[in-house]
């Protein structure tokens, strides 16, 4: 069952059921009443007669209250005989006109002063109010008067207030139906806009890498739960929206990266092939020519294993396999790369400055790789003579490798992408401009692995300017190891790519 109708079947019931108990309350209290009146009417003449100083006197005074508040007033003789009485006491010889089972039933009203009035069933009158006290007749002989109140006006009173009650409580019915399916449809509206949003989204074809979510619940309202159902409807297409866009981006960076490997090891593995062809087709008759067919072979085996090895340290980096986690001197680091940057790039000028002493945790062979890259990069992408100044700041969160150079700086549609895999700033993938784009990439993986960061941009005035940062000893970024995973040994340091 819709829960429309539900709502609206539960409320009809609540609400038939409060309207029944008030219509059985006012009908039950207003019989009460009636028969309250009726009571009275018959007591109050007989506490009259119950207090009167003269018997005669009262007695017809009290046959006449009686009468004038719609009593009939029924004399029972000695005999058991009863006859109805307009005032005063008839004689011996009056006809009786009730008959023995309404005589029976009028004999047997208590006589008692304090008792109160009872009903009795009459042939005639239908249930009725009674009341009788005993009195002493003109022969001074005891009779008893009962005096009763047909119940019937009451009856007919309470009647016309039960169909009184049915019809209006048949229209509230109706008229509750009738508001309370208009204002539960109204109230449900932003659901069933929920339930169309959910179903347009379950229509579009996220499966063919359309990443847009254009259908949202208009205008949800926080106050209420079906508003608050609406924006985390709203929230959760927002989330889905961002991971499938985030899928999406991880798709084609993985295109890229499978085409740009593929193209970086395509060269190589072309010049294998060549000079291992020309061996075959006859270098070995010629020593000097199979020997130099042979090195050309080896560099570039030992260029796709520089190649391959970068990729598998991206892809661990990626992994969040553990690193090493130990206190590294950074200055010692950062002396040791620029000292070997300075022996393979003699044409430059290299100079380190900043703090003596600047200690973090981690991996000593991953940073050290890092800051090898940063002045390899530097090394390959600016000319004889570029001054490249390391400078080591240790902060009291923070310690921060920063290498600038004179030189030409990055290109300013290169530098928002500088940190991306096989991004180089010459096109022509030749080898002779640089390395094959991983050497930022391989920085920024081992940066974040440190929970840190790298930033790429230009100096003000000239060249370019690259920060590792690093949290410091104090703050160092310690990951949790996955579980019943042990960390390995450090591996071997590899060249700088």
């Amino acid at each position: 069952m819709p829960l429309r109708r539900r709502l609206v079947i539960g409320l009809l019931a609540v609400m038939s059921a409060t309207l029944v108990v008030v219509a059985a309350t006012t009908l039950l209290a207003l019989r009460s009443w009636l028969v309250d009146q009726i009571d009275n009417n018959l007591v109050g003449p007989k506490i009259s007669l119950l207090t009167a100083q003269m018997p005669r006197g009262g007695v017809d005074q009290t046959i006449r209250s009686w009468t004038s508040a719609g009593a009939t007033v029924v004399l029972i003789g000695p005999g058991g005989q009863a006859t109805p009485l307009t005032q005063g006491l008839p004689g011996a010889d009056e006809p009786e006109p009730y008959s023995a089972a309404d005589t029976a039933a009028l004999a047997a009203v208590p006589r008692d002063d304090a008792a109160s009035p009872v009903t009795i069933d009459l042939s005639d009158s239908g249930p009725s109010r009674a009341v009788a006290i005993d009195v002493l007749d003109q022969s001074r002989r005891t009779v008893t008067l009962v005096a009763y109140i047909p119940l019937a006006q009451a009856a007919e009173v309470t009647a016309q207030l039960l169909a009184v009650e049915v019809v209006v409580v048949g229209l509230a019915l109706l008229l509750v139906a009738v508001v309370g399916t208009w204002f539960v449809r109204r109230s449900l509206r932003p659901l069933e806009d929920v339930a169309a949003t959910a179903a347009e989204v379950a229509s579009l074809p996220l499966e063919r890498g359309d990443v847009d979510i254009p259908a949202r619940v208009g205008d949800p309202v926080p106050t209420t739960e079906v508003g608050q159902v609406g924006l985390a409807v709203n929230a959760m297409l927002d989330h889905v929206e961002q991971s499938l866009r985030s899928r999406a981006e991880t798709e084609d960076r993985l295109r890229r990266f499978v085409s740009d490997a593929g193209h970086e090891l395509r060269t190589p593995l072309a010049a294998v092939r060549g000079y291992a062809e020309l061996m075959r087709r006859g270098a070995q008759a010629d020593p000097a020519s199979a020997a130099e067919a042979a090195a050309r072979i080896e560099a570039a085996a030992s260029r796709m294993g520089l190649l391959v090895e970068d990729l598998l340290l991206l892809a661990s980096l990626d992994e969040e396999r553990p690193l090493a986690r130990e206190r590294v001197e950074l200055r010692a680091v950062v002396d040791e790369a620029v000292a070997e940057a300075a022996t393979a790039g003699a044409d430059h000028v290299w100079e380190v400055d900043g703090a003596e002493q600047a200690t973090v945790i981690g991996d000593a062979t991953r940073l050290h790789q890092a800051v090898a890259n940063l002045l390899a990069n530097a090394r390959a992408h600016t000319p004889e003579g570029t001054r490249v100044t390391t400078r080591v700041i240790a902060g009291p969160t923070e310690t921060v490798v920063e290498v600038s150079d004179d030189g030409p700086g990055f290109p300013d549609d290169l530098i928002a992408r500088a940190t991306e895999r096989f991004t180089r700033g010459d096109e022509s993938r030749s080898r002779a401009t640089g390395g094959s784009g991983l050497g930022l990439a391989i920085v920024k993986a081992v940066a974040e692995a440190h929970g840190g960061t790298l930033t790429v941009a230009n100096a003000p005035e000239a060249g370019a300017v690259v920060r590792l940062v690093l949290p410091s000893e104090r703050t160092a970024f310690v990951p949790p190891p996955p579980p019943s995973v042990r960390t390995a040994a450090a591996p071997a340091p590899t060249p700088p790519s």
